[in-house]
């Protein structure tokens, strides 16, 4: 009887430690299959539905600066004194439309709509505040004129001298007075931005120079399938690392209508998900706001509701100058920013080729994809950029610059891809600066104006923060059990052998 014990215990000890080494050893190859089964993207896998309509509400908050002293910078070309106003907090919801997978199902098109909803108790004033600010339907109008050629051939000074009389016509002035509600969703209306009803081909420049009905920061996007434009994207069916990853925006599979070699690349995330296996270097993300990747470089490991993930933030280099980072050149230009060309009577439309305004450190220069407006865009109250910034405006000025109120950060779970939290920060600033003929601007000091900032924010929710911390520990679950296992087999072999040699001992001896 004792030796049979034996016999079996050796046997059930090989069987369990034969079960712990199969599972240590093919344990990742099956989670890696679970995972594909699950993460890639089809009609009938998990992440489908979350990839759909995304079940993380995120909060958008808005800022403004208001000019308090407007009229005086108008009237003596002083410093700008501004304070901020804000936030105006808003939830936003993502959800996908217009889906259409490959037949191979390796790539899946598909557009993007946000809805935005007002949350006043979250918010620090109402949408029917007012403030002073500049003036953005001028402004940019009479950007329009500043190059020679833009409208046509011999278009310079006659364009500008007609866009002087019809801001003079509409009563605009270089600063505004507004409420928040129309600044920021609901539009602020204009005779300037009607120009383009005279028809014919001078009709069609105006509108295609000035392209809007309304202006507002995020007129038209609220509810819109067509503002971030469409995308395919790579489903991780045929190779789970690509999940999520960009192919193609507006029917491009690259930037080269936007930006010279090696800037015209097309990739980085597209939103909900990154690569598995992430490790301490970088990650990239491609974001329809700025018409490029941007680039998370690895900063720390951190906890995110218990749960172990890698922190990537946007660092210096990615607003950075040629001088600070000469990778960014070519999405960084600056011939734009030549501001004093020459105005003899016999003008030939030939600009001065010096560069006379270098792009301040700290300024990335988004004119490319904002229909060629004097758009850039920084951190918040000039974080990380060349304090020269700070000195355009009256030192009691509300800009404090600091990591925690203004750094842009993401966190991942390094071995799933899945993101755990979300902070982007931006600042959109406008340059405004001299333009001979346009009164309002004939004396102006080249300033980079802040006219907005915002951060988009995520935060797990706890049901699905316990199920993260439960995936957490899955890829390990191989090691566990299959250690577990070999370690039980060899303490019941172990036992067996014990057993059956003192049997053999007492039937010896008998």
């Amino acid at each position: 009887m004792w030796a049979y014990c034996g016999h079996l215990m050796i046997g059930m000890g090989l069987f369990t430690i034969l079960s712990g080494s199969i599972t240590a050893i093919f344990y990742d190859d099956l989670y890696h299959f679970i995972m594909k089964q699950q993460l890639a993207i089809d009609e009938n896998s998990y992440s489908y539905g979350l990839w759909v309509e995304t079940p993380i509400d995120m909060y958008m908050k808005v800022y403004y600066f208001d000019c308090v002293n407007a009229e005086e910078v108008m009237a003596s070309n002083v410093k700008p004194l501004l304070k901020q106003v804000g936030p105006y907090t808003f939830r936003e919801h993502h959800k996908k439309t217009d889906i259409v997978f490959s037949e191979d199902g390796n790539l899946v098109d598909f557009k993007s709509m946000k809805t935005w909803f007002f949350e006043p108790e979250l918010s620090n004033g109402t949408l029917d505040d007012e403030i002073w600010t500049l003036n953005m339907i001028a402004i940019s109008a009479a950007e329009t004129t500043r190059w020679p050629g833009h409208w046509g051939e011999e278009d310079y000074p006659f364009m500008q001298f007609m866009m002087e009389e019809s801001i003079k016509q509409a009563n605009e002035t270089m600063f505004m007075r507004t409420r928040i509600g129309n600044l920021t969703f609901e539009g602020i209306g204009s005779p300037l931005l009607e120009m383009g009803d005279v028809g014919g081909p001078m009709g069609d420049a105006i509108n295609a120079s000035i392209p809007y009905d309304k202006f507002g920061w995020f007129y038209s996007r609220n509810d819109s399938t067509e503002y971030d434009g469409v995308y395919q994207m790579f489903t991780g069916k045929d190779d789970i690392y690509k999940v999520g990853q960009i192919s193609e925006w507006q029917g491009y599979s690259n930037l080269s209508h936007l930006y010279p070699e090696p800037c015209d690349g097309l990739y980085g995330s597209a939103g909900e998900f990154f690569p598995q296996d992430r490790d301490k270097t970088s990650i990239s993300y491609f974001t329809p706001d700025l018409c490029r990747p941007i680039f998370f470089n690895f900063k720390e490991e951190t906890k995110v509701s218990g749960i172990h993930g890698y922190k990537y933030w946007l660092d210096s280099g990615f607003i950075g100058n040629s001088t600070t980072n000469e990778t960014n050149t070519c999405y960084n230009s600056q011939p734009d920013l030549i501001i004093n060309y020459p105005y003899p009577d016999n003008f030939t439309a030939t600009l001065n080729p010096e560069l006379n305004m270098p792009l301040i450190d700290g300024l990335l220069n988004v004119s490319a994809c904002k229909f060629d407006s004097a758009a850039y865009v920084s951190f918040p109250h000039f974080y990380m950029a060349d304090p020269i910034l700070l000195d355009q405006f009256d030192e009691r000025s509300d800009l404090n610059p600091n990591e925690e109120e203004h750094s842009a950060y993401l966190s991942i779970m390094p071995k799933q891809g899945i993101p755990l939290e979300v902070a982007i920060r931006m600042q959109i600033n406008i340059l405004y600066r001299p333009l001979k003929y346009v009164t309002m601007l004939e004396n102006v000091t080249p300033t980079f104006y802040p006219a907005v900032w915002f951060e988009v924010t995520t935060e797990l929710p706890a049901d699905m923060a316990g199920q993260l911390r439960m995936l957490e520990w899955v890829p390990l679950f191989g090691n566990i059990f299959g250690y577990s296992f070999i370690g039980i087999g060899a303490g019941l072999g172990l036992g067996g052998v014990i057993v059956f040699m003192k049997m053999r001992a007492v039937a010896g001896f008998v």
